[in-house]
């Protein structure tokens, strides 16, 4: 009887085996996006898995699976995983008449997990065994003169979680409860993006982190710290139909009524997060069983939402870029030009925006009930002079009796501020200027070759500048990072005549 092992070809050197051999191969072949990572992932979860059988491979078609996935033949409904839940958000479109009410107009595909939830799956799970559930003041002492400085360096180290913390142990207990009552910073990120460079594909998520656990943690890729709890709907189209039928609708209004309907939507998807079960557990908390098996009662706070300017314009119910476009004051446009002197400190302390209730609402009245347009005389007379726009912001009317400030939560967001915002408006202007001396030309150039010529640095931390930097074409906000962090250091040798 022949022996089937004595025909297997052995492993090309320096492979153990033909299994390791061909798994190399598929790697190195075909498309370059196949990492070390990912083999090894494939390796881990997929071929040694318990499982895992090749004869169930036999008649594979990845085509007809994703058809499958995609087209759902059984008909069954789609269970979301980890309570995600499915709904439509409803807003009402003003008629700009006396007699017609409101037009009510739903916008399907509003994809979110309860807050309650994700705040209940965080502290049962293994990570919040690194959560720190007290806050406290950090000091640095000097070894040479004994002086004591305070460090703000995390959320638990702040005043605010320290006010918090006081706050929420002179609140009276629940009846019969002793536990112990513990904060659960609440810190909030949102931005719009794009899905594709081409098309119209687009998602807007909410990600939703805990200031219990380090920054240094939370800035980790693969630390499991950022939850993932919606999916902002997107106004489609098709209202302007709805617009296109209104009596008198001008192409600027269609476009100002446009604007507040997406306002509309945006808080009341936020009225939908902001349910009775938060509510509750925002007054009397809610009791979970830790990751170290200790029951507590947790209170969620919201502390800080983090957005670009035109999104934070959006949650302060302001208008974008108005008289009044800082979302925490009313500092006008006017006293721009103060900026960064003790005076405008000052103004920024003085002036900071409270929220006028019963002006919005007055203003709602003359859009809903009189069929005003809602940039007209009397709406913007109402509103005053804070930029306001008339739409309910359901932050102040849901939290605010409850102690959040919906302006100050609202943090100075780097990237979008100062990477893709200031900075990136300086260097263009500088590289401008360069552009407008004599022999602009060759002074590019040379700002160019020296970007070049630095060398990378760290693990990841600088990158090589291949391109012309100059011309800034698809940089990220890592990439200007790096450019703020370099163009320091040789910016006297590259503009000579400055």
């Amino acid at each position: 009887m022949q022996d089937t092992h004595s025909s297997i070809l052995p492993p090309p050197y320096p492979f153990p085996n033909m299994t390791v051999y061909r798994l190399m191969s598929w790697m190195n072949s075909g498309s370059s996006r196949k990492s070390e990572i990912e083999v090894a992932r494939l390796v881990k979860e997929v071929i040694l898995a318990e499982d895992f059988d090749a004869k169930h491979l036999e008649d594979f078609s990845v085509r007809r699976s994703l058809s499958e996935l995609d087209s759902d033949p059984g008909g069954k409904k789609i269970e979301l995983p980890d309570d995600w839940t499915q709904t439509s958000v409803t807003i009402e479109i003003p008629t700009k008449s006396k007699e017609e009410d409101a037009r009510p107009f739903s916008i399907p595909g509003f994809h979110f997990r309860p807050l309650v939830e994700v705040i209940r799956s965080a502290f049962m799970d293994i990570q919040a065994n690194a959560f720190h559930l007290s806050p406290f003041t950090r000091l640095w002492k000097d070894p040479l003169d004994d002086h004591e400085e305070r460090i703000f360096d995390e959320l638990y180290t702040s005043d605010s979680w320290l006010d918090a913390q006081d706050e929420l142990q002179k609140l009276p207990r629940e009846s019969g409860c002793t536990l112990e009552r513990v904060v659960a910073s609440l810190m909030f990120f949102s931005d719009a993006t794009h899905l594709a460079n081409f098309g119209t594909a687009k998602a807007w998520p909410l990600y939703m982190y805990f200031g219990n656990l380090t920054k240094y943690a939370r800035s980790a890729p693969k630390s499991g710290a950022c939850h993932l709890v919606g999916f902002f709907p997107s106004l489609p189209d098709k209202v302007k139909d709805i617009l296109n039928d209104l009596p008198r609708m001008s192409k600027s209004g269609m476009a100002a009524l446009h604007t507040h309907c997406r306002r509309e939507l945006f808080h009341a998807c936020w009225d939908i997060l902001l349910d009775k079960e938060f509510l509750q557990a925002y007054r009397h908390g809610i009791v979970i069983r830790c990751a170290d098996g200790v029951l507590r009662r947790i209170f969620p706070r919201i502390f800080t939402y983090s957005a670009d300017y035109p999104e934070k314009a959006l949650i302060a119910t302001i208008k974008d870029m108005g008289l009044c476009p800082c979302p925490r004051c009313l500092v006008p446009k006017s006293m721009f030009s103060s900026l960064g002197h003790v005076k405008d400190m000052k103004n920024r302390i003085n002036r900071l925006r409270v929220y006028v209730e019963a002006n919005v609402a007055k203003a709602r009245g003359f859009i809903y009930m009189s069929g005003n347009t809602v940039d007209g005389g009397k709406v913007e007379e109402t509103l005053g002079e804070g930029s306001w726009v008339p739409v309910l912001n359901k932050f102040v009317g849901r939290l605010g009796a409850l102690g959040l400030d919906a302006f100050q939560m609202l943090v100075v967001d780097f990237m979008h501020e100062c990477e893709l915002g200031t900075w990136k408006a300086l260097f263009t202007h500088l590289v401008r200027i360069l552009y407008a001396l004599p022999g602009g030309n060759q002074l590019v150039s040379t700002l160019d070759s020296r970007f070049r010529q630095v060398p990378t640095f760290g693990n990841g931390v600088i990158r090589t500048f291949a391109n012309n930097t100059s011309e800034m074409k698809r940089l990220a906000a890592r990439d200007f990072e790096d450019i703020l962090q370099v163009f320091s250091h040789f910016n006297y040798y590259s503009l000579p005549s400055l």
